[in-house]
């Protein structure tokens, strides 16, 4: 006898979309977060999200409009700032698109559609076990705040919505197909504040900035992202690589000293620091009656550690697939595995292909950077194509330009053909991911050369 037809551990965005989209048709979804009810929502973020994403839920879900008061700014331009701070490159056009939106609102609103739906909701709770039987998952154990009490649960689906903890996913069994741990090495770490600037005015607050600096954020970056003309959410993410530094000193002495309006009067809305994964996703997202959805199945995008948008497509295509699998009365692995594909085809790919691109940015100079970007060999139609497809346009013909462009960083450029041929060859087996998990093992042989030639040139 079960209790539930799904549990999902984490309210976050992914198993909000998750809970609503499997309740629309009917089943029965607990949906379990550690937070207070009125605090789940609050999160360290960016707090910026393409419009097309939203458009990609209302044609999945039938997610509604967003509702007024959650976006606080439209954005219809990136710049990317090189280290000297004088180079710059605007990227822009439709897929730019976006909002600057309220984190907390945004979580309270998905959460409220999850209720709507026929959702029920236990927040101030925590997740502590994952229950199996025979090896497979058949439930969780959970206790309530403050309360010393366990319960058992049982269901036919466990979704791990938990984030980059993935605390469920690590209580999977040893011979689970399930990747269960996270390298250190592709895990970023932040520290985020958003202020207003009563003596600051952003110009220009449609456009969001991110500055590289290798020194100070090895893998990242620093962002200022405007909130209107008079309030900026600014922080520092840089990947957890061997003598990696806080971010959190990062942002208190290179921060706070680099940027003019941070020099001027500042009162503080919030401020936090995160963790994320910035790898592939998950080689496989399912087992027996168990999904993965948003960081704890590494749902982001590696190059700028962006989840939102990712994780909400995830838990859209976790969604459909478990309602399928339950209409079914089937909850195998085998009856889950169309989420991989579906994820797999709609991001996973891409995020594949920036995984590659990721260690090539890890392995570049400042000054590199610099002169790429003055001498147009990196170019925003680039980073455009990497960022919405995964690919970079790096031809004979255009390599011969760049090569007379580059003259004094041969190798760089040659570095930069190389790594996008190989972007181009883990497309090509993403492509013919299994559609079976018998299929799984062989995948996995023919990827795994790739990435470990991908940190190496």
């Amino acid at each position: 006898m079960t209790d539930y037809d799904v549990i999902i551990a984490g309210a976050g965005t992914g198993g909000s979309i998750a809970a609503q989209a499997i309740a629309k048709r009917g089943h029965a979804v607990l949906l379990i977060d550690k937070k207070e009810r009125s605090e789940i929502g609050h999160k360290t973020c960016g707090d910026a999200l393409g419009a097309h994403h939203i458009k990609e839920m209302q044609d999945l879900i039938g997610l509604p409009a967003m509702p007024p008061g959650i976006i606080e700014h439209e954005v219809n331009e990136i710049d990317l700032v090189a280290p000297d701070r004088v180079q710059r490159m605007p990227m822009v056009g439709p897929t730019i698109k976006g909002y600057s939106f309220n984190r907390l609102k945004l979580g309270q609103w998905l959460v409220s559609l999850a209720e709507n739906a026929g959702v029920e909701v236990l927040a101030s709770t925590r997740v502590k076990k994952l229950k199996l039987e025979g090896g497979k998952v058949s439930g969780v154990t959970i206790e309530g705040e403050g309360s010393g009490a366990e319960k058992q649960l049982r269901a036919k689906v466990v979704i791990d919505a938990t984030g980059a903890a993935g605390m469920l996913r690590r209580q999977l069994p040893e011979n689970s197909v399930i990747e269960r741990e996270v390298a250190k090495e592709d895990m970023m770490v932040a520290w985020r504040d958003i202020y207003e600037t009563p003596d600051y005015d952003f110009e220009h607050p449609e456009v969001l900035e991110i500055f590289y600096n290798q020194l100070q954020t090895l893998g990242g970056y620093t962002w200022v992202f405007p909130q209107g003309r008079h309030r900026v959410n600014v922080g520092v993410g840089l990947m957890t690589l061997e003598g990696h530094r806080v971010p959190q000193d990062v942002f208190n002495t290179f921060v706070r000293s680099s940027w003019d309006f941070m020099k001027t009067k500042l009162n503080a809305i919030d401020s936090g620091g995160g963790i994320a994964p910035v790898r592939r996703a998950m080689d496989t997202l399912v087992d027996d009656h168990f999904m993965l959805v948003g960081d704890s199945g590494c749902q982001v995008n590696p190059v700028h550690g962006g989840g939102i948008g990712s994780s909400m497509l995830g838990g859209a295509h976790a969604g459909i697939t478990a309602s399928e699998a339950l209409e079914r009365n089937d909850t195998s692995i085998e009856a889950l595995w169309p989420y991989n594909s579906r994820y797999m085809n709609s991001y996973g790919t891409k995020q594949a292909s920036l995984d590659i691109f990721r260690w090539f940015l890890v392995r570049v100079t400042n000054d590199d950077i610099d002169f790429a970007f003055r001498k147009g060999i990196i170019k925003a139609t680039d980073l455009l194509g990497v960022s919405m497809m995964g690919k970079m346009g790096m031809g004979k013909g255009e390599k011969l330009k760049r090569l007379a462009s580059g003259a004094g960083r041969i190798s760089l450029i040659r570095r930069l053909a190389k790594v996008a041929k190989m972007m181009d060859t883990v497309k090509q087996i993403y492509s013919e991911y299994p559609d079976s998990p018998k299929g799984l093992v062989p995948w996995k042989a023919r990827l795994a050369p790739v990435f470990d030639a991908a940190k190496n040139v």
